[in-house]
């Protein structure tokens, strides 16, 4: 894409930028967070739009939605508007578990509704209410965080999405895509953390046990390889993982070792087409690298499927000295979906 065709995107999105301005955690990529350097995560959705063209948690809630949230205990078709990757195959099948666990303090109520779980992928939609207004526009901003087994999560991908649903309640959307599918085995210890949040003091926690979802998971060991003519970056597509809440692609990049010792190493884009001509880009891919990988181990997350393709072609690219997305033909990989274990 070029620049003027990516300015075109951004301006096309509706994205309410003060509301954006007013919590600093809308999107969180695991881009190229490196423990020798302590690089800061990327949160800015612009910057992680220009990095993924994801937009990963900036869906907001219609009229409608508000409606619903108010009438009926189960919020799955919130993620069409939060704009998650699986938002079809979870209303359709139904994947998300109740939770509805609460804490309060000082008239502020967090209430973790529902979560999901399938080793890949986590996903929890709180709804926090509050005695008087709540806003996202705090003089002193409050943070929260997510636990799994007592520990901070660090995933590859992952967002949270925000939105005022009235003056009273707002809405909140975690997804994490991990750096390793099943780290964390059958079933898990979530904690959802708060502190000081939209204007009230104190501290909040609801903690849940969660078990994977029950369904169908496929995985493939295409192992094929490519390289540039000059040998500079070799590209290898080690794993494909279908299951209930994403389609996920591990790929290893090589590059010289002195990119690691400069912090030049590369990011790469990608859009991905399948046998039938099916691409995913944009808002139906998801990238991100495994933490303390130095960029080695990518993974490509794409929306979940029924139907197992025969190959996907992956599409490498990336930000030239101009500014101006180029493709990288020499990388592009054909990736056959037959050798499974």
């Amino acid at each position: 894409m070029n620049k003027d065709n990516f300015n075109r995107s951004i301006d096309n999105i509706n994205v309410p930028v003060e509301k954006l301005k007013a919590r600093e955690k809308t999107a969180i990529f695991q881009a190229k967070k490196k423990r020798k350097v302590g690089r800061t995560t990327k949160q800015s959705i612009l910057v992680a739009c220009g990095l993924c063209i994801s937009l990963l948690g900036s869906g907001f809630v219609s009229t409608g939605m508000a409606e619903a949230l108010s009438n009926i205990p189960l919020i799955g078709p919130i993620y069409k508007d939060f704009r998650d990757i699986a938002s079809d195959k979870i209303e359709h099948d139904q994947l998300t578990t109740v939770i509805d666990k609460q804490d309060s303090k000082n008239g502020l109520t967090m209430t973790v509704k529902e979560a999901a779980y399938d080793g890949s992928r986590l996903i929890v939609t709180v709804v926090y209410t509050g005695e008087k207004e709540l806003s996202m526009e705090e003089e002193i901003v409050g943070f929260n965080y997510i636990t799994i087994n007592g520990q901070p999560v660090k995933p590859a991908i992952g967002s949270t999405g925000q939105d005022d649903i009235n003056s009273k309640t707002i809405i909140e959307h975690h997804q994490f895509t991990f750096s390793n599918y099943n780290e964390y085995g059958e079933e898990i210890e979530i904690a959802v953390h708060g502190e000081d949040l939209f204007g009230y003091e104190g501290k909040l926690k609801v903690s849940f046990p969660l078990k994977k979802i029950k369904g169908d998971v496929f995985e493939y060991y295409p192992e094929v390889t490519t390289k540039t003519v000059d040998e500079v970056y070799t590209l290898t597509a080690d794993k494909v993982t279908f299951s209930p809440l994403s389609t996920r692609i591990d790929l290893t990049i090589d590059y010289p070792t002195e990119m690691d010792e400069n912090d030049s190493w590369p990011w790469f884009d990608f859009s991905v087409v399948d046998d039938n001509v099916h691409v995913y880009d944009k808002l139906k891919l998801q990238a991100g690298m495994a933490v303390g990988n130095y960029g080695h181990h990518m993974v490509l997350t794409l929306p979940p499927m029924d139907t197992i393709p025969k190959s996907f072609t992956l599409k490498p690219s990336h930000t030239n000295n101009e500014g101006f997305s180029e493709e990288i033909k020499e990388l592009e990989l054909v990736v056959p979906i037959n050798k499974s274990k």
